[in-house]
């Protein structure tokens, strides 16, 4: 008993002039925690007010500040108490290091993804072609885009190979030009033709008035004159008028008298067995009679 309690004595006396730097230390994490609760949830409302807003980035954005603010605050605590963190430090940034090097191609996918939650140059549900590649949006995440194909297909690209390629997007202006292209014969009335197709275009509710639709011939085929058809319509009636429109436009040119002509194939058999066979029969007799 008698030597516990020198021994007490002597801890708490080489303890007591650090109480004030814990103290401190203590306090200097939980008013860091306070402020890096205050900053990121700040940042993270002003994140969604913004035009572009996206949830995941906004998500992302506030834990990554919230943890440095942490960290920081963790590594000024350590200071005060005496701890070296210089090596903590080093560690810390070795280890960023070798996890960008490790997850170079995932970070690459976010960036990217970022830079599509920030720019937005389609939405969910715009119909977009990123290299040669054409479907409807379903998803915007962090890292990959999914898209599906008019057939029901889902496709799945990733981030870093839809930011920097041409991105076509199909909807995003609302208003479409159709473009189709109709052959009628050399002896047909060319103005007739025209006047037929453009009044089926016009008497269409779908067709936008203004520009009224256009037709002109563009082409002198090898069996017809090409009379190309050009009109305005919402995004949405595009593919419905480009497949409802030729039959319409068929009936105008026949109540019109006017020919559409089609192609014919003409098969020439050549008879060369036999040909070489009379060949070979009229050498032979030459031989004989010589």
């Amino acid at each position: 008993m008698d030597d516990i309690v020198p021994g007490l004595i002597n801890g708490l006396s080489s303890v007591l002039p650090y109480i004030p730097r814990i103290v401190l230390a203590v306090a200097v994490v939980l008013v860091g925690r306070w402020l890096a609760k205050k900053i990121s949830r700040g940042l993270g409302a002003g994140l969604d007010k913004t035009v572009n807003a996206n949830p995941a980035l906004s998500r992302f954005v506030t834990s990554v500040v919230y943890f440095a603010l942490l960290f920081i605050a963790l590594m000024i605590a350590l200071g005060i108490v005496g701890v070296d963190t210089s090596a903590v430090s080093g560690m810390v940034i070795g280890l960023g290091v070798a996890l960008a090097f490790i997850l170079k191609e995932p970070l690459t996918d976010f960036s990217a993804g970022v830079m599509l939650a920030m720019f937005r140059p389609f939405s969910v549900g715009d119909e977009v072609e990123v290299d040669g590649i054409k479907g409807v949006v379903t998803m915007i995440a962090l890292t990959q885009t999914r898209m599906k194909t008019r057939n029901n297909i889902e496709l799945i690209i990733r981030n870093s190979a839809v930011w920097g390629k041409v991105i076509r997007n199909h909807s995003a202006l609302g208003n479409r030009r159709l473009d189709m292209v109709f052959g009628v014969s050399y002896d047909a009335d060319i103005d007739a033709a025209i006047k037929a197709i453009t009044n089926v275009a016009a008497a269409d509710t779908r067709v936008h008035k203004t520009p009224k639709p256009w037709a002109k011939v563009v082409g002198l085929g090898d069996s017809c004159v090409d009379i190309e058809l050009r009109l305005w319509c919402d995004y949405d009636n595009l593919r419905k008028l480009k497949v409802d429109i030729s039959q319409p436009v068929k009936a105008a040119l026949d109540a019109a008298n006017i020919e559409i002509p089609y192609e014919h194939v003409v098969k020439i058999r050549k008879k060369v067995k036999r040909s070489k066979a009379r060949g070979r029969i009229a050498k032979l007799s030459k031989i004989k009679n010589g």
